[in-house]
């Protein structure tokens, strides 16, 4: 099934939650919710696994940098060429990992709207 088709599935159970919801019938918006949930939660599980490894890594890049500054400042490490290549590929990896994390949590909401 296409994300287009899930869509649209989804846009028709919001809505008929929402005429459940005007007609007062609350075991109805029970189903549909209940519904709702199952249908859209496996979709979601590997986007969910797939943000956590990204924020590990993002994690683990901050530490990286942290520690080479921590060098830098003690005096363990001079600045040269290697350790600011270095630097630069961990911010740069940095931002690649904050951007699709961003991605991630962006998809999520919509879907979860």
């Amino acid at each position: 099934m296409t994300t287009q088709t899930n869509d649209l599935q989804i846009d028709d159970y919001l809505d008929l939650y929402l005429y459940a919801k005007q007609l007062h019938d609350d075991a109805w918006q029970a189903e549909i919710k209940a519904k709702l949930i199952e249908y859209v939660r496996p979709s979601q599980l590997p986007a969910v696994h797939e943000e956590k490894e990204l924020q590990e890594q993002f994690t683990y890049v901050n530490r990286q940098i942290l520690h080479l500054y921590r060098s830098l400042r003690t005096g363990k490490q001079e600045l040269n060429d290697a350790v600011t290549a270095e630097l630069f590929v961990l911010k740069h990896r940095r931002i690649e990992l904050g951007k699709e994390i961003d991605r991630l949590r962006i998809q999520n909401q919509r879907i979860c709207k």
